[in-house]
């Protein structure tokens, strides 16, 4: 028997780390990290799967962050995850992943976000929906 690879945007090893967050409004989230070859396609720029997984993961921090009892406590579930790849992102390249609370409502969030590199030049753009998935809200 082969053993599974966990597939993972090693958060670790690329030292990410929260830069800012305010509870708003709107609420925003900001976090620095190095892209590293782990996180890259053959080309060795980040991989779109890899920024998908981050934006996904790193929006939805606003969501607990936010949450209460009844209202996304279980963190919700993904309904809908948009990115537009404006520019690549190569490997040892410095980016910041920037997400901001565009709406919450009692049963569906909406997020947006960013990835730009130090120098602020935008590099992807992203739609997060989420569902809540509280039994109070189902």
């Amino acid at each position: 028997m082969v053993a599974a690879t966990v597939w993972d945007y090693f958060p670790e090893a690329c030292n990410l780390r929260l830069e800012s967050a305010t509870p708003g409004p709107p609420a925003r989230a900001s976090y620095l990290l190095t892209v590293i070859p782990k996180q890259c396609n053959y080309m060795g720029s980040l991989h779109g799967g890899c920024a998908a997984t981050m934006v996904d993961i790193l929006s939805s921090t606003l969501i607990l962050a936010l949450s209460k009892p009844g209202h996304y406590s279980l963190g919700g579930v993904s309904r809908n995850l948009k990115l537009t790849y404006l520019r690549p992102v190569p490997v040892g390249t410095e980016i910041r992943v920037m997400s901001e609370m565009v709406h919450m409502g009692k049963r569906m969030a909406l997020m947006r976000a960013e990835i730009q590199r130090i120098d602020g030049s935008i590099c992807v753009v992203a739609e997060h929906e989420k569902a809540n998935t509280d039994p109070a809200a189902i």
